[in-house]
């Protein structure tokens, strides 16, 4: 890596991205996750300003080892995520403004002390991402004049009738004007679905957040079927690892969900976005990340429009999607409802261990080569709830030494709720 910073620096950078793939294929074998994401992040940063479309590439490889390898605190996640905001933002990609979510979300998670220090590093890119972030709960839009601004020239633009804009010319005069102080999403919806125009990051984000609620609704209309039609121990195993990884879950109410999942009284309209989009996940196929071949693929750069926009899967979901399904594919499934049950009562300090537990479970779980005298055994404090739960035993005990001092008292204390 250190060459190929030096060859960076000579202005080749053909061959500094290859040592870097060097480096990266080396250290995923050791491994080694900061040297992992240290390379991938190199390649991505180093690329933004020579070839975009090679770096917007490695940044979704980057986002997947991002979320494989490290909680949320670790201060290379924050260094990372700027680097694959800003690497989407020249492509205006649409995984902009899940990066632009992921980001803000695990910013608000920190304590105060580790919050300033990250304020510091990244004050700008943390006024920057606010304006990115989407909140797809139910709503009216405010009538900034950005979007009036935005529908008034693309209606002249594309010279589009009241008649083909579907909505009353009184509605469309008062929201072009000014007059009407909020615009109600179907509303908005109808005039967009109207329109044609290029996605690009100066968009108003009520217009994005129309054309990802639209996104949402049509994969929904055929992924709940699916969904439905699953046995209930599948459906409560997929969406609990979904809601698991998705920073959507501060914003679904679990204990419901699972009740009507029990019950079989889910009902599609009674879904909110984040219920739908969590639904959704459970469909989405893990990435085949092929590292060599995202050099040799010089695309050229995609420019989306509001008619073919899909928002697909954050890489960053998607690695943490894997670790939690190794554990739940451990988990005792005759007591999967009562972990469940369990996991729901406990207040948010415990539930943010007990996921680090598991996705540590999940890491540790791949590491097969270590030798049998260097092997944790697993702690008398948990062998009950590891036996409870069926777990493996190598995996289990390091993901409880991984935590230290204070906090894996409190992590003792949190296992033994699920006894």
């Amino acid at each position: 890596m250190a060459d190929a910073r030096g060859k960076k620096n000579e202005g080749n950078y053909v061959e500094a991205t290859q040592l870097n793939i060097q480096a990266f294929k080396i250290l995923k074998d050791v491994p080694h996750p900061s040297g992992v994401v240290q390379a991938l992040n190199n390649i991505s940063w180093w690329l933004k300003d020579v070839d975009k479309s090679i770096a917007l590439n490695f940044s979704f490889p980057l986002g997947f080892y991002l979320g494989y390898y490290f909680d949320d605190d670790n201060f290379n996640v924050f260094n990372s995520l700027d680097t694959i905001f800003q690497v989407q933002k020249e492509n205006n990609d649409p995984m902009m403004y899940e990066t632009a979510f992921i980001f803000s979300k695990v910013f608000s998670k920190l304590d105060y002390e580790n919050r300033q220090i990250i304020w510091k590093d990244y004050a700008n890119t943390i006024y920057e991402v606010r304006r990115f972030v989407i909140n797809i709960k139910k709503g009216n839009h405010k009538n900034t004049k950005a979007l009036r601004n935005f529908i008034k020239q693309e209606i002249e633009k594309e010279q589009v009738s009241i008649k083909e804009l579907n909505i009353s010319k009184r509605t469309l005069d008062n929201f072009l004007s000014g007059i009407t102080k909020q615009i109600k999403p179907n509303t908005l919806r109808n005039i967009i679905d109207n329109l044609e125009f290029e996605i690009n990051s100066s968009l108003a984000i009520p217009i994005i957040k129309e054309l990802k609620k639209k996104d949402i609704d049509k994969k929904f209309e055929e992924n709940f079927y699916k969904f439905m039609e699953l046995e209930v121990e599948k459906q409560l195993t997929k969406f609990f690892t979904s809601y698991l990884v998705h920073y959507y879950k501060q914003e679904v109410k679990l204990e419901r969900v699972i009740k009507d999942i029990e019950s079989g009284s889910l009902i599609k309209g009674r879904c909110d976005y984040y219920t739908r989009e969590l639904i959704n996940s459970t469909f989405e196929k893990p990435p085949n990340i092929d590292v060599d071949s995202l050099l040799t693929t010089n695309q050229e750069q995609k420019t989306y429009t509001n008619k073919d926009i899909t928002f697909k899967e954050h890489p960053f979901y998607s690695a943490r999607k894997i670790l939690v399904k190794r554990f739940i594919k451990d988990l005792n499934k005759a007591y999967l409802q009562e972990f469940i049950e369990k996991y729901i009562k406990v207040d948010s300090k415990r539930k943010d261990m007990i996921e680090r537990y598991i996705m540590n479970y999940g890491r540790y779980d791949e590491i097969k080569n270590i030798p049998k005298e260097l092997r944790p055994k697993v702690p008398k404090e948990i062998n009950v709830f590891v036996k409870k739960y069926t777990l493996k035993r190598r995996p289990s005990a390091i993901s409880f030494y991984v935590f230290e001092g204070k906090e894996r008292e409190e992590l003792f204390e949190t296992l033994k709720v699920f006894k």
